[in-house]
């Protein structure tokens, strides 16, 4: 996909939301604007590959990075290849598992990790982090 065609879409895909849910700023035209001036920032004039280029790995998007708030969520990834992708975490973590493995081990190890399960009550045997 190009920038412009992820652009187009993210915008498709978040209107219900924005519509909803967002603290109205004063047009609806900001809220799109705020979008696109951040995809317009964080993606390169390049072919971008998407989530829908990796199907094949059998991973159930993130429903928060796709439809909340894409332009800050989703993660622009250098491919082994030397090619661009614009993911979701999910998706980020079955191309990388390693960094998935990293992640896990931090929430497990650090001092962060060890206090968000305090905060939010789950014991550390239970608090692996789900693709």
């Amino acid at each position: 996909m190009t920038k412009n065609e992820i652009i187009e879409k993210t915008l498709k895909e978040i209107g219900p939301r924005l519509k909803k849910h967002e603290v109205p700023y004063r047009e609806a035209s900001d809220r799109e604007q705020i979008v696109i001036t951040e995809l317009q920032k964080r993606l390169p004039e390049t072919d971008i590959k998407t989530c829908e280029d990796f199907r094949h790995l059998n991973v159930t998007c993130c429903d928060t990075c796709h439809t909340f708030y894409p332009h800050y969520e989703m993660n622009l990834i250098d491919l082994a290849d030397g090619a661009k992708a614009w993911v979701c975490d999910p998706v980020k973590w079955a191309i990388y598992p390693d960094q998935y493995q990293k992640l896990q081990e931090w929430a497990q190890n650090s001092p962060e990790g060890k206090l968000l399960r305090q905060i939010f009550g789950e014991d550390a045997r239970t608090s692996e982090l789900q693709p």
